[in-house]
């Protein structure tokens, strides 16, 4: 379900003139270009990252180098200084990090050592190889404890997260690191800036970004809005984040996440684990791996928080209520406009007076206004002959204005205690780390500022409040070491003061002898909280690190501030109250109104904040309150209450509000955070992370991937789609052959690079080339000759054709075919020739990748090479049709001279009705599949991408009976396995099932991935898709966010029906209706079920029906569906199959059969098993609409 935005109201979108600086800034930033050198990584950025053996080369091919030099490194001396020995740089260069690192690298030792590094590597030589060797070197040098175990929070031996850093402005561990350098490794003070560059640049370019405020401190608000904002933009390009400003960043960093949202969850999930370290809501861990819980109540306590900080200015900025308006109001609700309420004409019954014992003042006459205001039940006279008519109607009347007034007033006094509570808290909360423990574990005193006045009689004094700031005395450990503190809300600061306050004495003013200034302890009203305070911890024992926003102690001391301001005060509600004529005579009150002003905290600051009085320039830094930023004139006056912390209301408040940066934390998925990085979140974020493998996605498409693969032969000789080993990794890429060896192809960039690599096609690769070893020819027959499209050598004479196959080893040979092969759009297959007989050899093999043959039988694993041919389906694709559509109409095949029609809606959708079939109109019908039998079937995982393809959905049956098998699954599976009301959604894989004897068809499994009880699967082979049990229903979005699964899946079909209804702008309802139940459970529906109308359907006649040639169904068939969200054209497409002799499994088992081990799965197969045809099938959406 979708997130209800009722929480937040009277959303104001920001006007032009509000929003024209910030696209100005947006417009600056788009023209920031990264260094030449992109972030100074070189070779460590690859796609293919060298291995652990090869760093250690490339730091002895340094050493080689270095020792190869004329001029021998001397003591302080690095790399750095060796390379600018020949050439220096000059004060001017140095100024510009990076102009400074190119100049280097282009030198002419610069590219000395990237050719030495690369020789010794053996690297495939381009026009960019050696900087990015050379720049390897530099890297490496500089952190050598990155070859063995890389901490993406560290970089040459410095914590970049330290504890040191919490709590401290950002900008100050740049030069942290520059004096770690010049201290540990003997760096010079000249280069060991553009080292601290160079580190960082790769690593943490959020800390060289430009005029960075001071108010942006690590752990803080900013600064988690910034390092996001930093990564998802470095993530794009890299060494872009290093040549921006601070204000570029952040007004970028939006259209960045829009434009790869899946790099911005990357980098929301990364820094949250940060975020959650700093503020103790986890420790940290060595092996960065944090479960979905562990990640989603991080979330829920990130997104409450950032409720608290919107709604802080809210609640500072809440106005008492004036008593005198209230009455007006009410007044001219009961007497109308023009009413004469402020003559004064009334005065008090003398009879009521005497009566009720009420003191009256004599001769003073009332307005009806005052009247109104005063509390009392007062009795009125009048001689007034406008008035004396309505006499009886002032005397009864009863409008409640005091009452209106407290109710107000106490709304109001709340507001602005919890909003300073919330204030307190998180000033707390960013303090460094020392200052938080001594606040959390030490024993706390407060005391007053206090002003104290010698009464004239000179014995008495008078002590008031000199100001509203509060003094904490903190005494920490065995030593009772004693720390200082001042809250000041004015500053909007927690500052350390040097004096004790215990042992402080007063000072007499110099100008007034009777007037001196002094502190006095403040003792809190509740002696409880007073008693936590006093609790002393030993400095000795290891204490985690507090939670000090949610912490009990934060709490108290926020509670205590709030006393110690005195909001409950009478004169505060007296000075709210206003005075009537009556108040006027019974006491003489001032005005107390700028004092109430200046007794909120920071109410300026927050007046300044509603009032837009801070947006001089593009973008506007309201930090020291709140640590957000705000863009444009008046914007923040947009803000409202946000009653709710759910995703879509913050989200809907920061854009009413026209905050720039601040992140509202969405789902955070774990698995394919994995499936893009390797690992959670040990190795950072880089383009060749969760970007490379959208780029990869490309290639592994089955429409567009062989078309790019014969693009990438054509140029550089042999490719394919395959594994790299890189240790233990297995890594997904592009691979080109060159002589014998493989080399990895940058997509991205269109480049080969690196050494050669261990690397394996993907699937199954070719037939194996031992086998076929006397049939090959040699390679010099097709010296010269250019393949086709398809893989086909043709020789010079045009008499002889030929194949080139690279088999699961990664070996290529070369084979002759008959000339009688077949070419089409979507099947390319041959027949070997033996080139001795000059006779075909074998059945038919088809290309299944360029370069890559097997027999006609699509394979999930190691099949036998006389796999039976399984012939393709039709391939139905309705896009065009279906929208040009006006009326659909289904003739029915059962023969009974019935036609069923659906219109559309006026809002362009379809009525909400599908066509209802019963078991009686069926079971005439024959299963007509051919001989049943029942065999052992071996099980093996294969890709699901491509079982889910054109090419092969359309050959193979996907059957969906291991999902609802309940007894494979852990108890949280099983809850939400047979939810009808919602569904669930899980990650989804693909098994294939194949004959374990040469007698059988091969098919497909869909099975949920069961995080409890196996591993994460290996690379990209698995989904996120909802789940839509039999006779139930699942709300998914029209459009998904990156991080939203983008698949649905529910159980096979034998007669049920697929529908999905569109119930709004954001969702769809997806129904698996159960045949014969059609009334019950979709067209008997009242109407509100189905929002604005049916936005498309499978129903039985769609897939349940074999036709002869006359039309009539002749025997039944099954069918499965899946739907899927295209993200390039932003809509959700329905692909089902229409299945002859479905398979069925009996008897399941993942293990792997033995030698002499029969498999344990078991499967009912027909002999006539076919898919009969796919169809592809739109689910149109409207925009704005209404239903019907």
């Amino acid at each position: 379900m979708s997130e209800s935005n009722d929480s937040v109201s009277n959303v104001v979108s920001a006007s032009d003139s509000e929003t024209s600086n910030i696209e100005s800034v947006r417009l600056e930033a788009e023209k920031v270009l990264p260094s030449a050198l992109g972030d100074f990584a070189g070779a460590l950025s690859w796609q293919i990252p060298l291995s652990v053996d090869q760093k250690k080369q490339v730091l002895e091919a340094v050493r080689v180098y270095i020792e190869g030099l004329d001029d021998l490194p001397r003591p302080g001396q690095g790399l750095l200084e060796l390379l600018n020995i020949e050439q220096p740089l000059s004060p001017e260069t140095l100024r510009d990090p990076a102009k400074a690192v190119e100049t280097l690298i282009a030198g002419a030792r610069g590219q000395a050592l990237g050719l030495a590094v690369q020789t010794r590597l053996k690297g495939y030589a381009s026009d960019v190889s050696v900087n990015d060797y050379a720049l390897a070197a530099v890297q490496l040098h500089l952190d050598p404890q990155s070859i063995e175990i890389h901490k993406r929070n560290s970089v040459a031996g410095f914590d970049l997260d330290s504890k040191q850093h919490w709590g401290k402005p950002v900008t100050a561990v740049f030069d942290k690191l520059r004096e770690h350098l010049i201290k540990e490794l003997s760096s010079n003070p000249e280069m060991s800036g553009l080292g601290a560059y160079i580190l960082l640049a790769k690593n943490a370019p959020v800390f060289l970004i430009k005029n960075t405020p001071a108010g942006v401190k690590y752990g803080g608000p900013a600064w988690f809005n910034l390092a996001v904002a930093a990564a998802t933009i470095e993530a794009q390009s890299p060494g872009k984040v290093a040549n921006m400003t601070f204000a570029q960043v952040m007004v970028y960093a939006e259209s960045a996440a829009l434009r790869d949202p899946a790099v911005a969850q990357y980098a929301q999930t990364i820094t949250l684990a940060d975020w959650s370290v700093v503020h103790g809501l986890m420790n940290r861990k060595e092996v960065e791996s944090y479960t979905e819980a562990q990640l989603r109540e991080l979330k829920e306590t990130f997104n409450s928080e950032l409720a608290d900080r919107l709604n802080t200015p809210m609640l500072l900025s809440s106005e008492f209520p004036n008593r005198e308006k209230i009455a007006r109001v009410a007044l001219e609700k009961k007497f109308g406009k023009g009413f004469p309420i402020e003559e004064r004409v009334l005065d008090s019954d003398a009879n009521w007076a005497a009566a009720s014992g009420t003191p009256v003042a004599k001769g003073k006459l009332h307005t009806l206004l005052d009247a109104a205001m005063m509390r009392g039940g007062f009795k009125w006279d009048t001689r007034d002959p406008f008035l004396v008519q309505h006499l009886h109607t002032i005397n009864t009347m009863d409008l409640r204005v005091p009452e209106t007034f407290d109710h107000e007033f106490e709304t109001t006094l709340n507001n602005l205690k919890k909003g300073t509570q919330m204030s307190v808290r998180r000033l707390i909360s960013e303090l460094p780390l020392e200052d938080r423990e001594n606040l959390e574990y030490g024993k706390i005193d407060f005391y007053q500022d206090k002003t104290i006045k010698l009464a004239t009689d000179f014995w008495n004094r008078k002590i008031t409040n000199s100001n509203q700031t509060l003094t904490l005395r903190v005494e920490r450990g065995i030593d009772k070491k004693v720390s200082v503190y001042c809250i000041d809300l004015g500053a909007a600061s927690i500052t350390r003061r040097a004096s004790d306050p215990a042992i402080s004495e007063d000072r007499v003013d110099v100008h007034i002898p009777s007037v001196s200034y002094g502190v006095r302890l403040f003792q809190p009203a509740n002696n409880k909280h007073a008693e936590h305070l006093k609790q002393i911890f030993s400095s000795s024992g290891i204490f985690p690190v507090p939670s000090n926003y949610s912490s009990n102690r934060s709490h108290i001391i926020a509670d205590a501030f709030v006393e110690h301001l005195d909001f409950d005060n009478e004169d505060i509600r007296k000075a709210a109250e206003g005075q009537t004529t009556w108040d006027k005579e019974l006491a003489v009150l001032n005005s107390r109104v700028q004092f109430l002003l200046n007794l909120i905290p920071f109410k300026s600051a927050v007046s300044n904040f509603i009032d837009g009085k801070y947006a001089d320039g593009a973008i506007d830094l309201f930090l020291d309150v709140l640590g957000f930023v705000t863009a444009g004139v008046s914007v923040a006056a947009k803000l409202t209450k946000v009653a709710a912390t759910t995703t879509s209301a913050l989200r809907q408040a920061l854009k009413a509000a026209k905050i720039i940066g601040v992140l509202v934390i969405g789902e955070l998925n774990p698995l394919s955070v994995l499936v893009a990085g390797g690992k959670l979140l040990g190795a950072g974020i880089k383009y060749v992370g969760v970007k490379g493998l959208q780029q990869f996605d490309k290639f592994r498409d089955a429409v567009f991937g062989y078309d790019l693969l014969i693009g990438v032969s054509k140029q550089h000789g042999p490719a394919a789609l395959g594994t790299f080993k890189v240790g233990e990794q297995s890594i997904e890429s592009v691979g080109v052959l060159k002589g014998s060896s493989w080399h990895p192809y940058n997509t991205r960039t269109q480049r080969l690079y690196g050494a050669p690599g261990n690397f394996r096609p993907s699937g199954s690769g070719g037939f194996g080339n031992a086998e076929m070893g006397r049939f090959t020819v040699k390679s010099s027959v097709i010296a010269g000759l250019e393949a086709n499209a398809r893989g086909i050598f043709r020789s010079t004479d045009g008499q002889s054709f030929y194949i080139r196959n690279i088999d699961g080893t990664g070996q290529e040979a070369f084979y002759q075919i008959k000339n009688d092969f077949s070419l089409s759009a979507d099947l390319t297959d041959v027949i070997l020739v033996d080139r001795v007989t000059n006779r075909a050899h074998g059945s038919r093999l088809w290309q299944v990748a360029p370069d890559q043959w097997q027999p006609v039988s699509l394979r999930g694993g190691d099949l036998s090479a006389g796999a039976t041919e399984i012939p393709a389906g039709a391939i139905v694709d309705e896009s065009a049709s279906f929208a040009a559509r006006l009326v659909h109409t289904s003739r029915n095949a059962l023969g009974l001279d019935l036609v069923f029609t659906r219109g559309r809606l006026p809002n362009g959708l379809w009525e909400p009705v599908i066509e209802t079939i019963n078991n009686r109109q069926t079971a005439h019908l024959p299963f007509d599949w051919g001989q049943k039998s029942t065999t052992h079937y071996s099980i093996q995982r294969t890709s699901i991408h491509q079982a889910l393809s054109a090419t092969e959905f359309s050959r193979l049956s996907v059957v969906g009976s291991l999902t609802t098998n309940a007894s494979e699954y852990s108890a949280s599976i099983k809850a939400q396995l047979a939810r009808t009301d919602g569904g669930a959604n899980f990650f989804f894989v693909m098994e294939r099932i194949q004959p374990a004897n040469s007698v059988g068809k091969e098919f497909n499994a869909l099975k949920i991935h069961d995080l409890e009880i196996n591993k994460l699967p290996v690379g990209a082979n698995a989904v996120s898709g909802y789940w839509m049990p039999q006779g139930g229903y699942v709300d998914i979005p029209v459009h998904p966010e990156w991080g939203q699964p983008d698949y649905l899946f529910t159980p096979d079909f034998t007669g049920c029906s697929l529908v999905v209804d569109q119930l709004d702008t954001n969702l769809l309802r997806v129904r698996h209706v159960e045949g014969a139940k059609e009334f019950a459970q979709y067209n008997g529906l009242p109407a509100g079920e189905h929002g604005w109308g049916l936005s498309t359907s499978m129903e039985f006649q769609d897939y349940g029906f074999r036709v002869d040639a006359n039309g009539r169904a002749d025997s039944l068939l099954t069918g499965f569906a899946f739907m899927k969200y295209d993200r390039q054209t932003s809509a959700w497409k329905l692909h089902f199959q229409s299945v002859q002799g479905g398979p069925r499994i009996g008897k399941h088992s993942s293990a792997v059969p033995g030698w002499r081990t029969p498999p344990e799965t078991v499967v009912e197969v027909y002999s006539d098993y076919k898919v009969m045809k796919v169809v592809n099938r739109p689910v149109m959406t409207i925009v704005g609409a209404t239903a019907g």
